[in-house]
């Protein structure tokens, strides 16, 4: 096309005038996504290859979200949504609190929205998971500042192809948008990694790394606890032969370095007690009965009495962290000091963690501390080889 003279002069610049006009919007889009504040993603199981694993995706809205807005979850290829539903959000929830108290619950569709009905649609070739509120009701909106929780079921993780200690990594956006998806309101990208049954959440080009180190025998690991008479390795304590009414002591280090602002936490669990090839048990501590991580005691041997099973022998774990986060109750910071222990359940209960960014490949001790295994058994514990599996989960907090 060809412009001649003022007239044509005049034409060409109207056009390129419109063409301006168009892109003014998309810019000031585009400019003015902040980021979701405290986003994280948790994974129920960090194993390579496990199924049905559950996402807790969480974030705090920057911008308010209106009726028939959208929140999208992003995930790489190595996370296949094909053929999810509604079916699979076991929960949404929204609410002005950061422990999701008094939240509002949401009811989820497949498709369309509606009132008081929250769609979802998901996208098996981009791997996109879309949430659009309510056009009117019931979860319609989120204001500025409130929490949202999203819990997903159906996954599977991905292969490991790290090589053993280091962690695959892998890039989720999330992000909210007006209804048409043209403006994106806030966004973050949360990195999650999968190693060695370790599950960690991060958050906006994270670095996180965790680190299970074995503890020689003889090793005095501090905080009051016995010196060591096992020597562990990353993947497994093993305490040998045993004998009745004597303390066995071992250890793990475990390690962690992020630069998340909030810090970390990382928890343990077992799978189930100790137990032989034909049903034997070797029971929590105390007798049986777990003593929570929010009152640790102090050791006491497994009373023994005759009948009574559960009294027969028990293990326990302490931690050298003085300053550890209570995730399930309200437990003083401090309250492993002096060589408490608890019981092992199948509930995740912290064993470290600090509330800033933390460097434990180093000297940095707020991102390091020794969990303690202690083992002890009566003389009435039958003969057999007993074990059990335990999970470390650990978790960035931005």
């Amino acid at each position: 096309m060809r412009f001649r003279g003022k007239a044509g002069l005049v034409l060409f610049s109207f056009l390129l005038a419109q063409v301006l006009m168009a892109l003014v919007p998309w810019l000031n889009s585009t400019a003015q996504a902040a980021n979701l504040k405290n986003a994280k993603i948790t994974l129920s199981d960090s194993r390579p290859d496990q199924t049905n694993v559950t996402h807790t995706i969480y974030f705090q809205a920057t911008t308010a979200l209106s009726a028939s807005e959208k929140i999208i979850i992003d995930y790489p290829s190595d996370f296949d949504v094909t053929g999810m539903g509604a079916a699979n959000v076991s929960s949404m929830k929204i609410s002005a609190n950061a422990d999701m108290s008094s939240a509002e619950t949401c009811t989820v569709a497949d498709d369309n929205n509606g009132v008081d009905q929250v769609g979802f649609v998901e996208n098996g070739t981009d791997d996109t998971l879309t949430f659009q509120l309510a056009t009117s009701g019931t979860c319609s909106s989120v204001a500025a500042d409130y929490y949202v929780e999203i819990v997903v079921t159906g996954f599977t993780n991905p292969s490991k192809s790290a090589a053993a200690g280091t962690a695959d990594t892998y890039l989720v956006s999330l992000s909210t948008t007006n209804s048409d998806e043209s403006t994106t309101h806030d966004s973050a990208t949360v990195r999650i990694a999968i190693i060695d049954a370790v599950t960690i959440s991060a958050t906006v080009q994270a670095t996180l790394s965790f680190e299970v180190v074995g503890v020689s025998s003889g090793t005095s690991v501090g905080n009051g606890y016995d010196t060591t008479d096992v020597t562990t390795t990353a993947t497994s304590v093993p305490f040998g032969i045993i004998n009745p009414s004597t303390a066995y002591t071992a250890a793990q280090q475990l390690k962690v370095s992020t630069n998340a602002s909030n810090g970390f936490y990382v928890a343990v669990k077992q799978d189930s007690n100790m137990t032989d090839a034909v049903g034997n048990d070797i029971d929590q501590f105390d007798d049986g009965t777990a003593v929570d991580n929010s009152s640790p005691t102090a050791w006491s041997s497994p009373s023994g009495t005759p009948g009574s099973e559960n009294t027969y022998g028990h293990l326990g774990y302490g931690t050298t962290d003085t300053t550890l986060t209570d995730l399930n109750g309200s437990g003083a910071s401090d309250r492993f000091a002096t060589a408490k222990f608890a019981g092992l359940t199948s509930t995740y209960e912290a064993v470290l963690s600090h509330d800033g960014p933390a460097d434990g490949t180093n000297t940095d001790t707020n991102g390091q501390a020794y969990v303690v295994y202690q083992l002890e058994i009566s003389g009435l514990q039958p003969a057999g080889i007993y074990s059990n599996t335990i999970t470390y989960l650990a978790t960035a907090k931005y």
